[in-house]
């Protein structure tokens, strides 16, 4: 379920348990990079180290060159010590930086991985329910903001329980005064730092879920910015916009103020705590304070514990600083976990085995390459090779010279449902090896549902759909269906990268010959650059029947053995969709051919009719 704003707000407020399992899921993303977390907080600490080595160094030259008077030449040792300890450190500044970049690379590339994943787990029935700007927002910006928690946040965390106690420890012998200073003040900033960051992850979760709304809002506007201008809708709809562009403003300005409160506040700690170091060594060294070791207090240790104290706030701060780091990964990890936790529809988890087609006349079942398989049916069923080379499945009941062609799809009193909305009812069908068949009935009768059935798309609320026998799963219709959409999608890029998409590895002489086939080379001829003319994205540029065109060319290349088309005249004049027809007669003549559509043209073209009413088969 999609929460809106308003309702994802008060379920945080309500359900502390989804922030911890959002904080769950970003430990459990840390253990994959612990080592390079590890060696760049290593390399913090190591820097941590330098500064007390630098200070140290500093000050004993002060105390050598205005209290003791030593000779330059006798300083040498010392100032080589310090330049070694500025190299050291800069070496440690770049280790740190890299290896926390590299954590935040691996991490962000390993989640968009399985956000790749689920989308196509998930399939695309699921997806065209969620915005597809509002997708492209979580997979990219939020999954970005993941990358400064691993990169930034947990080395500092683990910098922050080691840096400060040894340099408590090294502060304490010499003087313990201060050491106390910094032993009761530096447990403050860690504190304020939570209280104040308590609204950190909920503020950061309204300016995702802002940012996510927005940009699916304004990629539909856009994508659909035509049909606003022909009804007089741009100038409202820009409004809108601003509107929501507003509110997101809105949302991060409040992030912002949270950010610049907990520093102001952490800063104001800090500095009055090196105030108080400041101010006792002072007093300590004009010999008006007689409390602890100040009144024998040396320049070069007044300075040493003076140059270390704001140093040992350093770490604390730069956590307060990565602490909203680690806030808008919470509010991103929620959109993440949203679609990682979303429920796939149950679908077969059949194998879809496959065997080469045999050819008459031989035995040895030669295989005909990769485009000669089909799915292997049950063991109950026997195999024969027909006339034109195609594999034949034969029932268990065929005796000797009677042989029956077995079904090839079969829907067994299949149901589906959306919630309480019933699609489809009861749906007994059999459809046999080469069969054309029309799936007529209105708009809203379920024949794209029944094909999104078959392609494993979806999975049926009740009942079985079954392909050569075997229960129907996604890998299995992949390699045995072709499919065109009511709308196919044309990619930005030449028409002949088109045809290839469903066979990347095919030879040009392949392409070539289903673009041939399938009537694309008629109208390419008379492009610039034929087939290797650039065409814009869904097809700018080309008329819809160009587009139906190419996308038949697709699953020409593709050679399946079943093919289904979705309205494949919708939206064509009389003379573009008689070519059409007689291009789909042409290319899939020895195929299964199921064509759902209005169109009379191409169920007179149809040997069998199969007609859906209400969601339920009429005939």
């Amino acid at each position: 379920m999609q929460l809106t704003e308003t309702e994802n707000q008060a379920y945080f407020d309500k359900h502390k348990a989804r922030e911890k399992a959002c904080a769950a899921w970003l430990k459990q993303q840390g253990k994959a990079v612990r080592k390079p977390v590890l060696l760049a907080a290593a390399a913090g600490i190591a820097n941590g180290l330098g500064v007390i080595g630098q200070s140290a160094a500093l000050a004993f030259i002060l105390q050598a060159v205005i209290i003791d008077k030593l000779p330059w030449t006798s300083l040498i040792t010392p100032f080589m010590v310090l330049a070694a300890v500025f190299i050291l450190r800069s070496v440690c500044v770049y280790l740190h930086q890299t290896w926390g970049f590299e954590a935040g690379a691996q991490v962000r590339a390993s989640v968009r991985q399985r956000l790749f994943d689920r989308f196509l787990t998930l399939g695309p029935a699921a997806i065209k329910q969620r915005q597809s700007g509002e997708l492209a927002a979580v997979t990219l910006e939020q999954v970005d903001a993941l990358e400064n928690y691993f990169s930034r946040y947990l080395p500092q965390q683990m910098i922050v329980g080691v840096l400060p106690l040894i340099m408590i420890g090294v502060v304490m012998p010499v003087n313990w005064v201060v050491g106390l200073i910094f032993l009761v003040t530096g447990p403050l900033v860690p504190v304020f730092m939570a209280l104040v960051g308590m609204g950190a992850a909920s503020a950061n979760r309204s300016q995702f879920l802002a940012m996510a709304r927005m940009s699916g809002y304004f990629l539909d506007r856009l994508q659909g910015l035509e049909t606003l201008k022909l009804f007089g809708q741009a100038t409202r709809e820009l409004t809108n916009i601003n509107k929501i562009a507003d509110g997101f403003r809105e949302k991060t300005m409040a992030v912002l103020r949270i950010a610049f409160l907990s520093s102001a506040i952490l800063e104001f700690f800090s500095a009055v705590a090196v105030a108080l170091v400041a101010v006792y060594v002072g007093l300590g060294l004009l010999g008006l304070v007689h409390f602890g070791p100040a009144e024998q207090i040396s320049l070069g240790e007044s300075l040493f514990v003076l140059l270390l104290a704001p140093e040992f706030f350093m770490p604390l701060r730069q956590l307060a600083i990565n602490y909203h780091d680690r806030a808008a990964a919470l509010g991103a990890a929620d959109a993440i976990l949203a679609i990682l936790e979303q429920d796939a529809e149950a679908s077969s988890d059949s194998d879809c085995t496959l065997v080469p087609k045999l050819q008459l006349g031989n035995p040895e079942g030669e295989a005909l390459g990769n485009r000669s398989c089909v799915a292997l049916p049950p063991a109950s069923m026997q195999v024969a090779a027909s006339r034109d080379g195609k594999l034949e499945l034969l029932s268990p009941s065929s005796q000797a010279g009677v042989w029956e062609l077995a079904n090839l799809i079969e829907f067994n009193n299949v149901s589906k449902s959306y919630g309480k909305r019933q699609v489809l009812t009861g749906i007994n069908l059999r459809i046999a090896a080469g069969e054309k068949i029309a799936l007529v009935g209105e708009s809203g009768a379920g024949k794209t549902t029944l094909l999104n059935l078959l392609l494993g798309f979806e999975a049926s609320t009740e009942g079985r759909v079954l392909l050569n026998g075997l229960p129907v799963n996604r890998e299995c219709a992949a390699k045995a269906i072709a499919w065109v959409g009511q709308n196919a999608y044309i990619f930005h890029g030449t028409i002949k990268d088109n045809i290839a998409l469903t066979d990347p590895d095919a030879s040009e002489q392949r392409v070539i010959d289903a673009a041939q086939a399938a009537g694309v080379t008629e109208f390419s001829a008379q492009l610039p650059e034929g087939l290797l003319t650039p065409i814009g994205e869904r097809g700018y540029g080309l008329s819809g029947g160009q587009v139906q065109r190419i996308a038949l060319a697709r699953v020409f290349l593709k050679n399946a053995d079943i093919i289904l088309l979705d309205e494949p005249t919708a939206n064509l004049d009389a003379a573009n969709k008689a070519l059409l027809l007689d291009v789909i007669d042409r290319l899939f003549a020895d195929k299964t051919l199921i064509i759902a559509s209005h169109d009379p043209d191409v169920i007179q073209r149809m040997n069998r009719r199969i007609a859906l009413q209400q969601g339920r088969l009429v005939s």
